[in-house]
């Protein structure tokens, strides 16, 4: 139990859509948080799902109200994509600082606690990163860290690397309200996509990232909300990504980085001309026809031969 004055209302929104399977288990890992859940708003923002996903959250409300400062579940009639379904977590948020984790994610047990202790050391941190481990049904993986480099430079460098890659970890992302406020929300013009034009917006905005080198969310490898694992990915998702690389990024691009163009528009037609014709299974001709891509990415080829070098 933590041994500091709890002043914080600290907002968990918890995104869900199909994830009858997993929900219980990610809600479950808010009852086990170390920060006192009497200062936990919990918020479960459901995406029309068509399973029983609502029926498990309710029964965890019941189960659990008496736990927490308060717990709330919305829904949609019909799937209207992640980046909806994130505002309508954060736009009903009474917490001072949110923490977002898809219903199929775990919360470490001092996520919570190592945040508000940060944040408290920190007074200027709006935005907080840490890192996080991926799991399996087999068990934990190695953890994934962030580049020290790029999360740790200072806030033009990290609005300038944010133009090449996402390169954060959004499950760990922890964010002060008055930040969202600000920005506007996450994009609905790209529905599948709530957190690299949210970075972008925050960064353009003047807002700094900050990290805490702390393990703080478990990661679900596999097909799920998450990640995509044995696919090669979700057509919807793959289109509101090109759409705000051409329409967001490619506008604010340096002339060193105009190959970048090219880059993401031979990435989106492989997959996406792919999944059509042959389906969304990654296979062996998958594979090998990706290796070869590569050799027509002088981009790709550029930053990897410079990132080997480096090492």
């Amino acid at each position: 139990m933590i041994d500091f004055e709890v002043k914080e209302i600290i907002t968990v929104a918890v995104i869900s859509y199909n994830s009858g399977n997993t929900i219980a288990d990610t809600l479950n890992s808010i009852v086990s948080q170390t920060y006192n859940k009497n200062a936990i708003e919990v918020i479960i923002a459901d995406d029309g799902s068509r399973d029983h996903t609502l029926s498990v959250a309710q029964q965890w409300k019941e189960q659990n109200n008496h736990l927490f400062n308060n717990i709330v579940i919305v829904t949609h009639e019909k799937n209207r994509g992640v980046a909806a379904n994130c505002n309508q977590a954060w736009q009903l948020a009474s917490g001072s600082w949110i923490k977002t984790i898809a219903a199929d994610d775990l919360l470490l047990p001092n996520c919570i606690e190592l945040n508000v202790r940060f944040i408290s050391r920190h007074p200027k941190a709006k935005i907080v990163f840490s890192d996080m481990i991926p799991f399996t049904v087999d068990g934990k993986n190695t953890p994934i860290k962030h580049d020290k480099k790029k999360i740790c430079a200072n806030q033009q460098l990290q609005l300038k690397n944010i133009l090449s890659e996402c390169y954060l970890l959004a499950p760990t992302g922890f964010i002060s309200k008055d930040v969202l406020e600000y920005v506007g929300y996450a994009d609905e013009s790209y529905p599948m996509i709530e957190d690299y034009p949210l970075w972008l917006k925050c960064l353009r905005s003047g807002f700094t990232l900050s990290y805490m080198e702390e393990n703080t969310v478990l990661y679900r490898k596999g097909d799920s909300l998450s990640q995509q694992g044995s696919r090669i990915g979700n057509l919807l998702y793959l289109q509101s990504l090109y759409s705000f690389q051409k329409e967001k990024i490619w506008p604010l691009l340096p002339a060193s980085m105009l190959l970048k163009k090219w880059d993401d528009f031979l990435l989106f037609k492989q997959k996406t001309v792919w999944m059509k014709i042959f389906g969304n299974k990654v296979t062996v001709p998958y594979l090998v026809v990706q290796k070869l891509m590569f050799l027509l990415r002088p981009y790709k080829v550029f930053n990897v031969t410079k990132k080997n070098l480096i090492k």
